[in-house]
């Protein structure tokens, strides 16, 4: 009897072990997402899924939020239908709101949060945000919300200091954005900062190259 309850805890055990390991986010999850997220359509509703499971299995947290929603306006962007691809951008930008404003109460300091894809948890959720927005059309008006997340992120020394490996991506889509609002001292500015942080990864040589067509 004492054997088979040993063996029954064991067994329970084992089961929250693996339902734990499966209920976090992985680097997986964000590569698919990525993937996703760069044209890949097919990826979209499994990213989805995924963020959606780990909400149901966790709770809300802006991290998975601000994931959600985004992966949310994925599914607009590849919608057939107009009213049905602005249905699926608003539901997503309500969740990365929701997730903002469950951010703007986190008190925990950057150097004690999880670090998630190399960056802490909430610059992540910032980044993301913040891509997410400025990469929508006009016609939603998100893009100033989207750019000023990314002055006021890449201006903060805590953020400055981030492995640039981690923080080149950011980097690339916040000159996307200086493009696109015309603020070319503040693209000449990130530009300047990808150069000398590593002159040869490819998001500074993209982001040089994007100047140059411009020009």
């Amino acid at each position: 009897m004492k054997h088979k309850l040993t063996t029954l805890v064991f067994s329970l055990l084992m089961s929250v072990m693996t339902f734990s390991t499966q209920a976090a986010l992985t680097d997986k999850d964000i590569a698919v997402y990525n993937q996703a997220a760069a044209g890949d359509e097919d990826l979209v509703e499994s990213a989805y899924e995924r963020f959606e499971q780990l909400i149901q299995a966790e709770g809300a947290t802006p991290l998975t939020l601000v994931y959600l929603g985004s992966a949310e306006t994925l599914k607009g962007r590849d919608a057939m239908m107009p009213w049905t691809a602005m249905k699926y951008v608003e539901q997503g930008l309500a969740k990365i709101g929701k997730g903002l404003n469950l951010l703007a109460t986190e008190t925990t300091p950057i150097e004690d949060q999880p670090v998630v894809s190399g960056l802490p948890n909430s610059y992540l959720t910032r980044a993301l945000a913040a891509a997410t927005y400025s990469q929508l059309p006009d016609m939603f008006n998100h893009f100033e919300r989207g750019y000023d997340l990314y002055l006021a992120l890449l201006s903060e020394p805590d953020f400055q200091q981030q492995p640039y490996q981690a923080t080149a991506w950011v980097y690339g889509y916040a000159v996307q954005a200086a493009l696109r609002a015309d603020d070319i001292n503040q693209v000449n500015q990130w530009i300047a900062v990808m150069i000398e942080r590593d002159k040869n990864h490819p998001e500074s040589i993209k982001a040089q190259a994007l100047i140059s067509a411009k020009n």
